[in-house]
């Protein structure tokens, strides 16, 4: 199984387990008025952890699972950083020519994470993998190019660390023909990173001899040279 990164072809969206609230974070943003009953009621049900004493600290401790769902509850489950290079536009100007750049439609939180990165929160889950298939690339302003970088959002990103994530195509020749489900595909792809898309021959099945699915991988993991069917 040999993994290689490439342009931008077709793809099928590998949609998320949707949560289970049908409110989101970009209905909660789009809203013009808020309601105080509602916030009074939301904040009466809300239990907040409990605090222990550690070495005569205040310690409260999130589960990942806890976080996980934080993330959701924040749109961050579908975020994606954008770093910029030194001289590029400042956020007004981002803003509007960034998702003509991405290609991407619909809403879009777009927010100064630190100096030349910016978080943008997409409430369409195929925005956040056409946004992952721009990875490295040149974003035109003014005659100028600035040289820019895409990748995941995750839990515990450090803005002054280099992330370990990326985003590629993995391809899977010689792979029977029955396994070409989607849920085969899914769940091969997983044993090295999170798979996100399925390309558009596979789709069509115009291109029996092999497949490929685009994947998130953590270079800091170690991956398999092979796994058994």
């Amino acid at each position: 199984m040999a993994a290689m990164a490439t342009g931008r072809p077709p793809f099928e969206d590998v949609q998320p387990t949707p949560p289970s609230q049908t409110t989101t974070y970009a209905t909660l943003f789009n809203s013009n008025t808020i309601n105080p009953k509602q916030s009074a009621l939301i904040n009466s049900k809300t239990i907040a952890k409990s605090i222990e004493i550690f070495h005569g600290e205040p310690t409260i401790t999130f589960s990942m699972e806890e976080r996980q769902d934080f993330m959701i509850e924040e749109g961050l489950h579908q975020a994606v950083v954008f770093k910029l290079s030194h001289g590029a536009p400042d956020l007004k100007v981002l803003g509007s020519i960034l998702p003509k750049h991405l290609g991407t439609k619909g809403n879009c939180l777009i927010d100064i994470l630190a100096p030349r990165q910016l978080l943008l929160r997409f409430d369409q889950y195929e925005n956040y993998v056409l946004a992952l298939s721009r990875t490295v690339n040149y974003l035109l302003y003014n005659g100028e190019e600035h040289q820019c970088r895409v990748f995941p959002w995750s839990i515990g990103y450090n803005p002054k660390e280099e992330t370990s994530l990326v985003v590629v195509w993995i391809s899977l020749p010689n792979l029977s023909p029955d396994l070409f489900a989607k849920k085969s595909l899914l769940s091969i792809a997983s044993t090295v990173g999170k798979p996100i898309a399925i390309d558009k021959a596979t789709q069509i099945k115009s291109r029996p001899s092999t497949t490929r699915v685009k994947v998130i991988l953590d270079l800091m993991e170690k991956l398999p040279n092979r796994i058994s069917l």
